[in-house]
């Protein structure tokens, strides 16, 4: 079963200010497509393209996502579709406009009429392919018409209706989609248009098996089997870019509904809610459409031309992550010293905790041991570093408090071994942002520490985490510094970091030989005793 596209392909241009941003492929249908493929399932496209840059760019942002571009047609002489979004500052707020023509050299890529053919779909289609479509032009009514596959319809715009009569919109829509999925301009035109008054009359009139009105920051609301929910979002996200967001969110209910063998109730439309506004609040902080499953393609000019007319894709830069994330570590932990982190982790009553666990994966694990011993010279408290798998294996009856360490905030690990004990016993040591934590938790804010702050925004990137092992354990050590009446802590930091970089940059001097021997092929060095292990 594979899930498919229809329609012909488009490129969109973003820009900010007098900069263009980058590019990368759109529409609705197909926005919907790459955001499934990313969800583990089998995705295709059946569409056209011109034989030129723009269609280049339209297939390979697909092609990039691993979804099935072979059945996309590049047809000589014509002009890929092309959108131009162009981004603006407004009262501190960033809004945006989407027009055909280029807002430099004012050109326009675009042809009205589907260049698809409905015919050769029909011929290549499977039976059990789950069909997406965003418009109701003739040549995607064609194969609306005369296939039996369950088909779904994104219907974001109405003035294709306007060209119709009451009796053929329901004739094109009536009986023929699973899921149809409106925003509220739509919603409104239909029931002036029908003269209706309600959501359960349009779903009762166009007799899907579930309707679904996106409301933005509102929520959404649904009918199915006659039956009306409306959920609305308890955290709506700051929005850089709204684009795109309503096809994350209705991609997330075709894959759930495929994941959950085509069954649709209270459960799954509460649930697959839950899954779809947590994908959406990625979606609106990142440019484009797709910006959130991959980077824009960055371009340049060349020649003399506008961007639009002729361009190069820019190879992003290799960085080398390990180097950066070490040369900026020292900066990072003083920073998280100086967060709001300490202050909140310095008001906790530890004295009065019997038992605490410290848990941590990774990295983490070493930030989590370290504070348990600290603890635990502080306050003689009980105190247990465990990995998510040991807690099973521990007696949690008598727990008073658990810290879970995790540089995301999101650790899936840790929430799994600790369901069992309550919410309000738990406090996060994390990165991560608040916001995007209580997305995903059930953990209050306030039991959140998070060293993140204006000075320190920046995550490392890479498989190593080392701010996410050093830091927590800092905050610990911070405070043992504060009880105990030493020296400054970010002094006795900056020290250590200046020892051991001067101690490695010495070895690596004196021991070429045995770093040589280190690169062969099945030789491992351990960084903690600096020996080599065949």
């Amino acid at each position: 079963m594979r899930v498919v596209s229809i329609g012909d392909l488009v490129t969109d241009f973003y820009y900010k200010g007098n900069k263009i941003v980058g590019i990368c492929g759109g529409m609705s249908s197909h926005n919907i497509i790459a955001n499934i493929s990313k969800m583990k399932l089998d995705t295709a496209v059946y569409g056209v393209c011109g034989n030129d840059l723009a269609g280049e760019i339209a297939i390979k942002s697909l092609k990039d996502l691993g979804v099935n571009t072979e059945h996309i047609k590049v047809i000589e002489k014509i002009n890929t579709r092309c959108f131009h979004v162009s981004y603006f500052s407004n009262n501190s707020k960033l809004e945006f406009k989407s027009k055909k023509r280029c807002p430099f050299c004012h050109e326009k890529k675009w042809y009205e009429e589907s260049l698809i053919n409905p015919k050769c779909i029909l011929n290549n289609i499977l039976k059990d392919d789950i069909l997406i479509f965003d418009n109701l032009n003739l040549k995607n009514q064609e194969i609306i018409d005369h296939c039996q596959n369950k088909k779904m319809l994104d219907l974001g715009q109405y003035f294709e209706l306007e060209n119709y009569s009451n009796r053929e919109i329901k004739a094109r829509i009536s009986n023929k989609f699973t899921i149809i999925n409106l925003n509220e301009r739509v919603e409104k035109y239909l029931k002036e248009r029908f003269n209706l008054n309600s959501l359960e009359e349009i779903y009762n009139m166009l007799k899907p098996t579930l309707i679904i009105v996106t409301r933005g920051k509102k929520g959404s609301s649904f009918v199915y089997e006659n039956t009306f929910i409306n959920l609305n979002l308890d955290y709506p996200a700051i929005e850089l870019n709204p684009t795109g967001a309503g096809d994350a969110f209705f991609a997330v209910f075709i894959s759930e509904y495929i994941k959950n063998n085509f069954i649709i109730n209270s459960n799954f439309i509460n649930n697959t809610f839950r899954k779809a506004t947590k994908l959406t609040s990625k979606v609106v902080k990142t440019f484009g459409a797709r910006g959130h499953l991959n980077n824009l393609y960055k371009i340049k000019k060349v020649n003399k031309n506008c961007t639009c007319q002729e361009f190069a894709i820019v190879a992003r830069k290799k960085i080398k992550r390990c180097n950066i994330n070490i040369n900026n570590l020292e900066t990072r932990v003083i920073n998280a010293l100086n967060s709001k982190a300490y202050q909140k982790l310095k008001q906790l009553e530890f004295k009065d905790y019997n038992n605490i666990l410290f848990l941590g994966t990774g990295g983490s694990f070493a930030g989590a041991k370290i504070a348990a011993k600290i603890i635990n010279n502080l306050y003689g408290t009980n105190s247990f570093a465990l990995l998510p798998r040991d807690v099973y294996y521990h007696n949690n009856s008598k727990v008073d408090k658990v810290f879970l360490f995790t540089y995301s905030g999101t650790t899936n690990d840790l929430f799994v071994a600790t369901s069992k004990i309550s919410d309000e016993k738990k406090y996060i040591i994390t990165k991560g942002e608040k916001e995007k934590i209580t997305l995903k938790t059930d953990i209050a804010k306030e039991n959140i520490l998070t060293y993140r702050s204006t000075n320190n925004k920046s995550n490392e990137r890479g498989f190593l985490s080392f701010e996410g092992a050093v830091a927590p354990a800092s905050l610990f050590l911070k405070l043992y510094f504060d009880m105990k009446q030493k020296d400054n802590v970010e002094e006795f930091i900056v020290n250590s970091f200046s020892y051991w970089n001067n101690y490695f940059e010495t070895y690596f001097k004196e021991n070429k030989e045995e770093l040589k021997t280190l690169l062969q092929h099945g030789n491992t060095f351990n960084i903690f005793t600096a020996t080599l292990q065949k």
